[in-house]
């Protein structure tokens, strides 16, 4: 599946594989034209194999900042538990836990932690979890007004309706069906007809996130327009 993202910038769409490079030229010309006694990190995020988020951090926040934003534009559903990790390690974080104890204090600044070619393992629920994988692309000597900048998205994902084959789907069934999964508006009326847990507790919205169909997981409430589905 080819998967894009536009540029905050520009505003033209890349692809996955070149979107981190075009990012750098824009960052780099802003970093000559209002050089900063700041530090900025691009940071891209993962999730699963085609969501991906670029992102601008300042050296001021903490991982608890970050870990609120992720929730907010990606996963938040029950307030359950979350973890960072540097790649290769193992820890829990989470205010009920002994954080000498259990791993890296989300009170942990960016500045401090923060280099190019870092990697962390971000985890949200510990039943049902969601990995996530953060990279840190590199740094620069710039300060933007938003703390968190959203730099890229993938753009939503172009899923079309099972039955039709036509329309976009705009709902997914949790129930296991062969070749049916996805339904646009129309045609979710003809599978609630032979699937009742469907109706029951089986539909789930479409949403542009790696959290899709697990928990009670609804969307979230950042970039809430490239959140919904994709549109022909």
């Amino acid at each position: 599946m080819k998967v894009e993202g536009k540029c905050y910038y520009c505003k033209e769409k890349y692809s996955e594989n070149s979107i981190s490079r075009h990012l750098s030229t824009h960052l780099k010309t802003f970093e000559k034209e209002k050089l900063s006694n700041k530090k900025s990190y691009h940071i891209k995020i993962k999730g699963g194999k085609v969501y991906f988020l670029h992102l601008l951090i300042s050296e001021d926040q903490i991982l608890e900042d970050l870990d609120c934003y992720l929730r907010e534009i990606w996963l938040e559903c029950c307030g359950h538990l979350s973890s960072f990790e540097i790649k290769g390690t193992r820890g829990l974080n989470n205010w009920l836990l002994d954080r000498n104890e259990y791993g890296m204090d989300t009170n942990t600044k960016i500045g401090d932690l923060f280099k190019k070619g870092l990697k962390l393992n971000y985890k949200y629920d510990f039943g049902s979890t969601t990995c996530l994988e953060i990279n840190i692309v590199n740094e620069y000597s710039i300060e933007d007004e938003e703390k968190i900048l959203l730099l890229s998205r993938n753009e939503p994902l172009k899923n079309l309706c099972d039955l039709c084959q036509e329309k976009s789907a705009h709902v997914l069934c949790l129930m296991w069906h062969e070749n049916e999964t996805m339904f646009c508006n129309s045609c979710k009326k003809y599978h609630s007809k032979k699937c009742s847990e469907f109706t029951e507790y089986g539909e789930v919205k479409i949403v542009n996130s790696p959290r899709m169909g697990v928990c009670v997981y609804e969307g979230g409430t950042i970039d809430i327009k490239r959140d919904g589905v994709w549109k022909k």
